[in-house]
């Protein structure tokens, strides 16, 4: 009987839940708060329908299932969604009045609380099914609990028969239908946005994904996938690849399909085609199994990824690679990498055939201090007579800094090290045969020493020239610490040229200049040169004017002493003359006026002397 009465309570409650799922979606439009507030107006809607065709239990007792829409407004709602309700509900009982008016709104109340402490306690699983059954029961027992309260025990047990079992079953079920009904809105509109924001996604993925069923046609498809097949994504549903391009790119589209359908497994492979512009095109392609609700593999996923451009890019690297590993092999030094732990990284054919007794331990892997030491033990470079090992850690360590250093090897050459520290702490060493340049350069200097000399030296006689005897002159006075000089001339020379013929004079002159430069060896410093023709000058620095005279006289005694016949001279032999410029500090023009005037006084005084000019004569000669 009371089940039958409450039915259109029920109605009423079905009514308010639809009202509410139907346009729930936009009442959410307008933010939580204001979404809870509606959601509370469609729940009051329903508690004052309820409560205006109620069961009446007694004089003043009305029955009616306004709890579960309470509950339900607490629970999905919270404070904000169930204010409106409450109140209605409230003022709805009061104004009704009667005998009951004190019992139902505390069970209001408790409705109320009850769905909020709900609410509270499966705060993360409000759309979950048990924490709905959990509601109705509690809202079940808020809205039963009053009858206990009100009537003597005497009558609990025919009211609980009676009255209170077919009211919580209206309760408990209308609490439930309509939780359950909400809970599965909010899933089916949880999973609207999801699945929105899903296609959102893959529509602006820039990669292809689609999904094809078991014969190859297309099922699903985003507009990327409608671009690389060259038409749009509606009229790629039902078709196959077959259908855009020609039968061998098909083939290669479909290849790898088979397999997942055969295996059931993933697969990845890079796919290179043409497209029908002629263009070629590389795909990264993902190849994935599609399961259907039943769990029978129903078609394939794909996802492609053009990597036209990275291909491209990697075939030029690899060119780029291939061309510097040609010029490194080609290369004339050997080359070696060190890692920072002085390891051997990599190395060119070169460095192995620099080091022929070493190459087997020139390989990577191997530390700079592990070939060091074979290089000495083998006998590849002179090994040390004592610390051995100190030499291969400092050897070892030099080679890995910064820097050029040479290394000689037993076998006669030279190897130059060149080494570049790297930004990660390594060290790349160039490594270069020097043999055959340091040879080039030892004979090199060795000419240009020649040819110095040549150039320094007179021809005839062999003694410095007058070029150089300037610049030794004028590098003695830059000193500044005086020196003496000599100005030495052969008595009539003319008439013995004239006499004997030119071959004689030279020979005469060679055998004079022989003289002079072993008188005057002893003396450190000195240098003797042939001014020009028959004139010779010594320069002898820091000697002063008494040593400057024994030596002018001992340079006459010397070359009377060749005892050259001399028939045209009145001394009958080869004789000079000698002007002396005794420990002079001055300018070098000075000097030699100096000494010239002395040999012009020489020549005065009869030939075969020695003389110093007086300040007269020097300023006369000048």
């Amino acid at each position: 009987m009371l089940i039958r009465e409450l039915l259109p309570n029920l109605a009423i409650v079905a009514i308010a839940t639809s009202m509410w799922t139907l346009n729930r979606r936009y009442a959410i439009r307008a933010g939580e708060q204001l979404g809870n507030l509606i959601f509370g107006l469609a729940m009051t809607l329903g508690v004052l329908g309820t409560m205006a065709i109620p069961f009446e239990f007694s004089p003043g007792v009305l029955l009616d299932v306004r709890y579960s829409l309470l509950g339900i407004a607490a629970y999905f709602g919270g404070p904000l969604g169930v204010i409106l309700p409450l109140m209605a509900a409230v003022a709805r009982r009061a104004y009704i009045g009667g005998e009951g008016l004190w019992t139902g709104v505390p069970q209001i109340f408790a409705a109320v609380v009850g769905g909020l402490l709900v609410r509270k306690t499966f705060a993360k699983r409000t759309d979950a099914f048990a924490p709905v059954v959990a509601l109705a029961c509690v809202v079940t027992i808020c809205g039963t609990a009053g009858f206990y309260i009100r009537l003597p025990a005497t009558n609990w047990y025919q009211l609980t028969v009676t009255t209170i079992i077919p009211m919580a079953v209206m309760l408990f079920g209308a609490t439930l239908l309509c939780g359950l009904a909400i809970v599965q809105e909010i899933k089916r509109h949880a999973a609207t946005q999801e699945n929105r924001i899903y296609r959102a996604v893959i529509e602006a993925l820039p990669d292809c994904l689609n999904a094809k069923d078991r014969e190859g046609r297309f099922i699903v498809a985003n507009p990327a996938t409608a671009a690389l097949m060259g038409g749009d994504v509606a009229n790629l549903i039902g078709k196959t690849d077959a259908h855009f391009y020609g039968r061998e790119a098909a083939e290669l589209f479909r290849k790898p399909e088979l397999v997942v359908l055969s295996t059931g497994e993933a697969v990845t492979v890079e796919q290179r085609f043409l497209r029908n512009d002629g263009k070629e095109t590389w795909l990264s392609t993902l190849k994935a199994p599609l399961y259907g609700d039943d769990g029978i593999l129903v078609g394939v996923v794909t996802h492609n990824r053009e990597i036209t451009e990275r291909k491209k890019l990697e075939q030029d690297l690899q060119a780029s690679r291939k061309r510097l590993d040609d010029a490194i092999e080609s290369m004339g030094d050997g080359l070696a990498m060190f890692d920072d732990e002085g390891l051997l990284a990599f190395h060119n054919r070169r460095f192995q055939e620099l080091f022929p007794a070493t190459a087997d331990v020139r390989i990577p892997g191997n530390c700079m201090r592990t070939i060091v030491r074979a290089s000495l033990e083998r006998g590849e470079q002179a090994p040390p007579e004592t610390d051995f090992d100190d030499v291969v850690e400092r050897t070892a360590d030099v080679l890995l800094k910064a820097g050029e250093r040479s290394l000689r090897l037993l076998d006669g050459r030279t190897i130059q090290a060149r080494t570049t520290n790297t930004s990660d702490g390594g060290s790349m060493i160039a490594f270069s045969d020097v043999t055959i340049h340091r040879e080039s350069e030892e004979r090199l200097r060795e000419l240009n020493e020649k040819l110095s000399a040549l150039a320094a030296t007179d021809s005839l006689t062999g003694l410095t020239n007058r070029r150089a005897f300037d610049e030794a002159l004028r590098q003695a006075v830059i000193a500044g610490r005086g020196l003496s000089l000599l100005m030495i001339d052969v008595d009539r020379f003319k008439a013995y040229n004239d006499g004997y013929g030119h071959l004689e004079g030279d020979e005469c002159l060679r055998r004079v200049a022989e003289r002079l430069a072993n008188t005057f060896a002893p003396v450190r410093g000195s240098v003797v040169a042939r001014y020009g023709g028959e004139e010779f000058t010594v320069l002898l620095p820091l000697v002063g004017v008494q040593e400057a005279q024994s030596l002018a006289l001992m340079a006459c005694s010397s070359v009377r002493g060749l005892g050259v016949p001399h028939d045209f001279s009145e001394k009958g032999l080869v004789t000079v003359s000698v002007g002396v410029a005794g420990s002079m500090i001055g300018s070098a023009r000075e000097i030699l006026t100096a000494a010239d005037a002395g040999l012009y006084a020489a020549k005065a005084a009869g030939r075969d002397c020695a003389r110093s000019a007086s300040k007269d004569e020097e300023r006369r000669h000048a």
